[in-house]
């Protein structure tokens, strides 16, 4: 089944990012437009895509339309080996139209004798884990996933780290939230960012159909359709199988 009476909605790129909707490159000056992105040249001529959230903007690495997420370059959420550290807060997310992706994202700490715990908005504790003892074949640092489950709607956090070891014996530490996708060998000491994905949709697996109507979509280049089923609610299929489709909220 192919699109009927539809609408182009038209593919944008800036840099190396292509977007769709509901983002826009050029967008109204509207500071509630939370899907205007900010293409600017850096030094170099090159463009790169910035999203503005809270006053911040943030750089913007990749787009998925199917997974309704935006990944962000995220300032490192705790980093205690400069001067310059990172108090452990996150961006905060509430009253945007995006949410720290539980789907698509890990936390993830690096150091050794240290115990790593992790708060909401309201400090309740979400979860935490204990790094390696530096003790153990006399290492300092050692990364590792922290087994925390992200609850779902997540719009801000708190990190902290302390000492696991009772002789105070501890390495400096980072932590924060991770793309899951991102290869992790990596040498943290000159980074002050991290890719981090959020949601902008929630994508809800089900059959759904695409309305003969004006609020059907595709994207220019064809390769997505959908339909508005209501104000919250989209009907989504792809080119590369349309016997497949999703509803994203």
């Amino acid at each position: 089944a192919g699109c009927l009476s539809i609408n182009f909605y038209k593919v944008e790129k800036c840099g190396n990012v292509t977007f769709n909707y509901p983002f826009r490159v050029k967008g109204q000056d509207d500071p509630k437009d939370w899907f205007k992105v900010i293409c600017d040249k850096t030094t170099n001529g090159k463009k790169v895509p910035f999203l503005n959230i809270s006053g911040t903007n943030l750089k913007i690495l990749a787009f998925d339309f199917l997974s309704g997420t935006v990944t962000i370059n995220h300032p490192i959420t705790y980093f205690n080996c400069r001067k310059n550290h990172r108090n452990g807060m996150s961006l905060n997310l509430t009253g945007t139209r995006f949410y720290y992706s539980d789907s698509y994202n890990k936390f993830w700490s690096s150091g050794c004798g240290n115990m790593v715990t992790v708060f909401n908005k309201t400090y309740n504790l979400i979860g935490g884990c204990l790094q390696p003892s530096c003790r153990i074949n006399n290492q300092t640092s050692s990364t590792n996933g922290c087994l925390i489950k992200i609850p779902q709607g997540l719009n801000s956090f708190y990190v902290n780290m302390s000492s696991s070891d009772y002789r105070r014996k501890r390495s400096c530490g980072f932590a924060s939230m991770i793309s899951i996708d991102y290869d992790l060998k990596f040498d943290i000491s000159n980074k002050a960012y991290v890719p981090t994905r959020l949601q902008w949709g929630t994508p809800i697996l089900g059959e759904c159909h695409l309305n003969d109507s004006s609020n059907t979509y595709c994207t220019s280049d064809g390769q997505y359709c959908w339909s508005m089923l209501s104000s919250k609610h989209l009907c989504v299929c792809y080119s590369e199988d349309f016997g497949y489709s999703s509803s994203c909220q």
